[in-house]
């Protein structure tokens, strides 16, 4: 808490962004209390405000709150507050007024498509390594789906997929072209000299009938070993061998 407050002081951002699920949001309000006295805007997304923004939004710590995807929303706010222009219209967010009402905004989808690269150079180079059977990697995340069919309980998945439904009319499971996906493969490969990449898909395997076989015929000239996370009736002999074949 210290060390949070001397950095937030020397810096003095703008904005202060917290990303947190339920589990985690206790420490992230408890970090935010430490440094209140500054009067830095804040804004609280990811997956427990965006399913509880009311309660989230209670708390006094929290001024903004981003309902859903992050992305546009995000960036806007900050062109908005370096323009000094009003933000209350912003698509996604939620905003805590002076007499205590909230501001709610329509939600809306990113275009995954529309994304660049993620800018990895923000981070320290320890960051880039990650453990994998016994050895040491540089490794980083590759992003090919959003969402997942499957109706799990214990997941927030289908939350996610009935609200876009609901509130947008979209279907939350949508992948990147794959034009765009093997533009960030060899961004890792050949620009961040990657060692090791891991798929963060919810569902690696949940392609519509011939996708898979169309990235494996991209992944061929990647050839690096990684990781995905799926589900087991999702996984067939065939599918093995291929993931084998391409590393």
């Amino acid at each position: 808490f210290e060390d949070f407050r001397k950095e937030v002081q020397s810096y003095r951002p703008d904005l202060l962004a917290l990303s947190a699920t339920e589990d985690m949001w206790p420490l992230g309000i408890k970090l935010l209390k430490q440094v209140r006295d500054f009067k830095i805007l804040t804004i609280a997304g990811g997956v427990f405000p965006t399913f509880a923004p009311k309660l989230a939004l209670s708390y006094p710590e929290v001024d903004i709150v981003c309902k859903g995807e992050g992305e546009d929303a995000l960036r806007t706010l900050c062109q908005r507050l370096s323009r000094g222009q009003s933000y209350d219209d912003i698509s996604n967010l939620w905003i805590k007024k002076n007499d205590g009402s909230m501001k709610v905004n329509a939600t809306e989808m990113v275009d995954m498509d529309a994304n660049p690269l993620i800018d990895v150079s923000i981070f320290e180079e320890a960051r880039y390594y990650r453990p994998m059977g016994g050895k040491v990697y540089r490794m980083f995340p590759v992003e090919t789906f959003r969402g997942c069919p499957y109706q799990c309980a214990f997941c927030n998945s289908p939350s996610q997929v009935e609200m876009y439904k609901r509130e947008v009319g979209k279907s939350y499971l949508r992948r990147k072209s794959f034009e765009n996906m093997r533009r960030e493969l060899l961004f890792y490969r050949d620009e961040m000299k990657a060692e090791y990449l891991y798929f963060w898909a919810d569902t690696f395997f949940s392609w519509k009938e011939g996708e898979f076989e169309e990235f494996a015929e991209i992944y061929k000239d990647i050839r690096l070993p990684f990781w995905c996370q799926t589900r087991i009736e999702t996984v067939t002999p065939a599918r093995l061998k291929a993931l084998r074949e391409i590393g």
